[in-house]
């Protein structure tokens, strides 16, 4: 049978609009990949990572225990914070500009040196006005010798009115222009205005420079300050006196302290965010203004969260898990995390109080897989000790004679109208009873506590 020639129908016309069509195709199932990929890559994944549990858990067959260490699942109170970033200002900082133009004739600092207030920085020439105030010195003087000599003729009628009035306005004017002499020359001196480090300068000695020139920066960053910003939901959270978190970039293993000095008046019309400012000391300098900070404001506690170390959370791209310990096998389980607080996590949505969670070992474990817990020990011990803590709670409870109330209500009702006023006037052995009767219950509950969590691991170790 001869096969049909498929090429020998293809003119050259239709060459042009078959490849055309071939384009279109790929660049279609392209861009089909693209869109579908961040949907498709995490079940695929998933999938995989599923496959290759299944494999690992015919292969052992039941046989393989990891060994593990977990913590039972707790509340504890941590902080109510607000996390933000900002930005490091100095405590003071000023461009040095020149107030006038001319030569420059010394420069008197190290560039990074730490200086004082009142330093001098740079000098400009100022031969010429030196000269000028030598110029109005000696006018002064002329000025006053005539309005001295003049005040002793009119003091004697001798001079006229006008004379002496003349006499004392050139006095004024020669003074006037002594003092606008002193002035430009003490233009010609650049002084500290503070204490604090100068710059880098991109000036030489013999430069001349215009009016209004940058110079030269100085900065006091003893103490630094912090902006930043929060939103406008946290606006009657945030105060004075509060205590702000900071890490740095350039320290990252250090955490700075620094207290909230100042709140703004009101709040940003474009952001609808409110700034603030906290201050930290920065004895040694090492805080420059200019850095970016990691914020994370203290604003308050919360009280019964359930809290895990962060050893016991993983990632896996943006979702986090952790590995929950039951009937002896290890499951992964997703989880929402909130705070994070001295190595704990706050764990929002996914884990109840009293499970069992893994906090090292979790890479070898796969879904199902058995494992031994290693510190169950120090788990029997936390729920001894848990257990003591609730027996000895009604002991102090006993000083009161709330507890009295409750004899009558075990009683029948003929007994009742007998024994009560003995209970009044004895009250003291109803107070033991009911303190004795939680004290068994307590340990009772402890001992099953422990005996159940006995039971389930020593199957795994037989």
């Amino acid at each position: 049978m001869q096969l049909p020639d498929l090429f020998s129908k293809i003119s050259k016309d239709k060459i042009p609009f078959i490849i055309g069509g071939v384009f279109v195709g790929v660049l279609a199932l392209w861009v089909f990949g693209k869109v579908l990929t961040p949907w498709v890559r995490p079940v695929i994944k998933d999938a995989c990572l599923t496959i290759l549990e299944l494999k690992q858990d015919r292969n052992g067959a039941g046989e393989r225990v990891v060994d593990i260490e977990a913590i039972r699942v707790g509340l504890e109170t941590m902080s109510k914070r607000i996390v933000t970033v900002g930005k490091l200002r100095a405590n003071e900082e000023v461009m040095l500009r020149s107030e006038m133009a001319g030569r420059i004739s010394e420069i008197t600092f190290t560039e990074g040196e730490a200086i004082n207030k009142g330093d001098v920085l740079v000098q400009f020439e100022n031969s010429d006005l030196i000269a000028e105030v030598n110029l109005a010195e000696a006018e002064l003087i002329r000025a006053q010798a005539d309005h001295d000599r003049i005040t002793k003729l009119r003091n004697q009628n001798i001079e006229s009115v006008k004379r002496f009035d003349e006499t004392k306005a050139a006095l004024a004017i020669a003074q006037a222009k002594l003092e606008k002499a002193h002035s430009q020359l003490e233009k010609s001196t650049i002084i500290a205005p503070f204490s604090g480090n100068i710059g880098l300068i991109d000036i030489s000695v013999g430069a001349y420079v215009q009016a209004a020139q940058d110079i030269v920066k100085l900065v006091d960053n003893t103490p630094i300050k912090i902006d930043f910003k929060v939103p406008e939901q946290n606006v009657h959270d945030v105060g004075v006196g509060q205590t702000a978190e900071i890490k740095l970039d350039g320290f990252p293993d250090e955490l700075i302290m620094a207290t909230v000095a100042s709140v703004d008046a009101s709040l940003d019309t474009v952001s609808h965010s409110l700034s603030l400012r906290a201050t930290t000391p920065n004895e040694n300098g090492r805080l420059r203004a200019g850095m970016f900070a990691n914020i994370s404001l203290i604003v308050g506690e919360k009280g019964n969260t359930i809290v895990v170390p962060e050893s016991a959370v993983t990632r896996d791209g943006e979702r986090e898990f952790v590995w929950v310990v039951k009937n002896g096998k290890a499951g992964r389980r997703r989880v929402i995390t909130g705070t994070r607080e001295k190595g704990k996590v706050e764990i929002i949505q996914g884990l109840r109080v009293d499970e069992l969670v893994v906090i090292a070992g979790q890479i070898k474990l796969g879904e199902g897989t058995n494992v031994n817990i290693i510190n169950l020990e120090l788990i029997e011990a936390a729920l001894k000790e848990e257990g003591a803590t609730a027996v000895e709670s009604p002991k102090s409870e006993t000083k009161t004679p709330a507890p009295a109330v409750a004899t009558p209500a075990v009683l029948t009702p003929a007994a009742s109208s007998k024994e009560a006023p003995k209970a009044s006037e004895t009250p003291t052995p109803a107070p033991i009873e009911v303190a004795q009767e939680p004290k068994t219950e307590d340990k009772s509950k402890v001992q099953k506590a422990l005996d159940s969590i006995k039971n389930l691991f020593s199957r795994n170790k037989e």
